[in-house]
């Protein structure tokens, strides 16, 4: 199977390709945002979080969330806005991102896990691709043995399926 991830669904599919080698034969990643590897990255995120807290104190869970589909987070939303308008907005979109963030900037990519890697994985990144979400990618692309990387020629989510061939 091929799984395909954007944002913090890069995150997971690597982390699916990890864990069930046997269902996961090709990964495409991207922008996976994995500021943990990139220590200019640290203030940003720090910030970030006193924000969400702040509009989830004032708004609820779904102001923290749409903070950060606005583009208002300078790290953690680094580029959310592009594809806001195909983000999820379910009863229960708001509370998944609220416990989806914590773990995904921050994963390790362990060389040890990553080195049993099975899946051939791509590391996309697109034209409107922030500098800091580059770099995130590259950091990933860098430490997955194998890893391709591809900048699309092409931007949004509608590049996504040419990517596929």
């Amino acid at each position: 199977m091929t799984v395909i991830g954007l944002g913090f669904g890069a995150v997971v599919a690597l982390e699916l390709s990890l864990a069930d080698p046997e269902l996961v034969g090709r990964a495409f990643l991207i922008e996976p945002p994995v500021f943990g590897a990139i220590s200019a990255a640290t203030e940003g995120m720090s910030a970030d979080v006193d924000a969400i807290r702040a509009a989830a104190d004032e708004g609820g869970e779904e102001a923290a969330y749409e903070l950060f589909l606005a583009g208002d987070l300078r790290t953690l939303g680094l580029g959310a806005e592009r594809f806001a308008g195909s983000a999820e907005r379910g009863p229960t979109a708001a509370r998944s991102f609220l416990v989806e963030l914590p773990a995904v900037p921050a994963w390790p990519l362990d060389p040890v896990r990553l080195a049993g890697l099975e899946a051939e994985v791509t590391v996309v990144t697109l034209p409107s691709t922030p500098a800091l979400l580059r770099h995130a990618a590259e950091a990933v692309a860098d430490r997955v043995p194998g890893a391709e990387t591809v900048h699309s020629s092409r931007d949004g989510i509608g590049s996504i399926p040419g990517l596929l061939s």
